[in-house]
């Protein structure tokens, strides 16, 4: 006959319900504390991502403004099919190129031709405006516009609320009037959804068209 002790021993070697339900209990709080934290790991690695494409898009963005804007020439384009009509060296103002803001529109040097092998001067038109949230670069292939012709389109920035200009003669000024001139300065402000304003201030060559 197995003696007491023997019987308490017996007893004691399982585990009750209540220790089972406490220990399941135990280890989903646990996971669900892993879960939550692995899931704020990733939403951080995602905001990062997110954060350095949108830094990386500005940066690219506003090398190729700074590239435009400082090779800023005085020089009209003409408008075949017209006759005597010249486009002045800068256009500016609000809804300009259709833009939901304000736009611009110049010629600048620089346009890369190696050798001159290819059939254009080194002179390009571009113009920036805000469309559906976008600022767009829009440039024509000739500096001297054929009537009708469409201008080639590309996307700079997106979720851009605004864009707006002054321009420095001797004073700032909203408008230019001034059809063989450009400014000496031109400061541009950029309004964008995540990051706020953008505001960058060019020197540009103070010169006029020579008749």
């Amino acid at each position: 006959m197995p003696n007491h002790k023997s019987r308490q021993i017996h007893k004691q070697s399982g585990f009750t319900l209540i220790e089972i339900l406490i220990a399941i209990a135990i280890f989903a709080t646990l996971s669900i504390a892993a879960y939550q934290i692995l899931q704020g790991v990733l939403r951080s690695g995602e905001i990062s991502r997110v954060h350095e494409k949108q830094l990386v898009e500005i940066q690219r963005g506003m090398l190729l403004i700074e590239r435009d804007f400082v090779q800023m020439v005085a020089r009209v384009s003409r408008t075949s099919g017209v006759d005597d009509e010249n486009l002045q060296a800068l256009y500016v103002g609000k809804n300009f190129l259709e833009s939901d803001s304000e736009g611009i529109e110049f010629n600048r040097l620089g346009w890369i031709n190696p050798l001159n092998l290819l059939p254009r001067s080194n002179v390009l038109r571009v113009g920036y405006r805000v469309k559906k949230n976008q600022l767009q670069r829009l440039y024509y292939l000739y500096p001297d516009i054929i009537a009708g012709q469409k201008p080639e389109q590309q996307v700079i920035l997106n979720d851009i609320e605004s864009l707006t200009f002054r321009l420095w003669d001797t004073d700032w000024v909203k408008a230019w009037s001034f059809p063989k001139k450009i400014p000496t300065g031109i400061e541009m402000t950029i309004t964008s959804k995540h990051y706020g304003e953008l505001r960058r201030v060019f020197i540009l060559p103070d010169s006029t068209v020579q008749d």
